[in-house]
């Protein structure tokens, strides 16, 4: 994974990284911290930016706009929302067109809803529901936001190489998912 070494165009902070060039333990150790490093900036540059704001939509621009510019290997975050038991439309995103609505019965998005949990999908070749709106796209990750017991929105974020998501992208971007459950009206 690739961590991009430039100040974000969204917020306050400035993201900080390396790169994940081999296999030995020490390398991915470092690798890691620094994951976890941009993640600690990004999830503080969000708190900062939407702390007080009560609009859904204004905190999941700017979620999806911080999350974006941190990562060089993501090429799609954004959300969808539900506006319907069985339709998903795109929210706020950066990057690429996305799919305009998803229906909850297909691809990664549609299976989060239904499980009502994180899907991980580190090789999406492998998913046979796959919907794929970029062909650069090799993993991906969906994260639901819930509210009183109900799925409202998802996070989906794509990613250009194999194998890029684990534990760490779960446990922080759970945090900033809740920042939007919080405020979802």
């Amino acid at each position: 994974m690739v961590f991009k070494r430039v100040p974000t165009t969204c917020g306050v902070g400035t993201v900080l990284g390396g790169r994940r060039t081999g296999a030995a333990d020490g390398m991915v150790e470092e690798w890691l911290m620094d994951k976890q490093k941009i993640y600690t900036e990004v999830l503080q540059t969000i708190r900062a930016l939407v702390d007080g704001e009560d609009d859904p939509i204004a905190v999941m621009s700017t979620i999806a706009c911080e999350i974006f510019h941190a990562f060089a290997d993501f090429n799609w975050v954004g959300f969808y929302r539900m506006v319907d038991e069985r339709t998903l439309k795109v929210g706020p995103y950066q990057g690429s067109h996305g799919c305009l609505t998803i229906d909850i019965h297909r691809g990664v998005c549609g299976a989060c809803v239904r499980s009502q949990s994180v899907r991980l999908e580190n090789d999406v070749a492998n998913v046979s529901d796959h919907i794929a709106c970029s062909t650069e796209t090799q993993a991906e990750m969906v994260l639901p936001v819930i509210v009183a017991g109900q799925v409202v929105a998802v996070l989906d974020i794509d990613a250009t190489q194999r194998d890029v998501f684990d534990y760490m992208d779960v446990r922080y971007l759970q945090e900033i998912v809740a920042i939007v459950a919080h405020i979802w009206p």
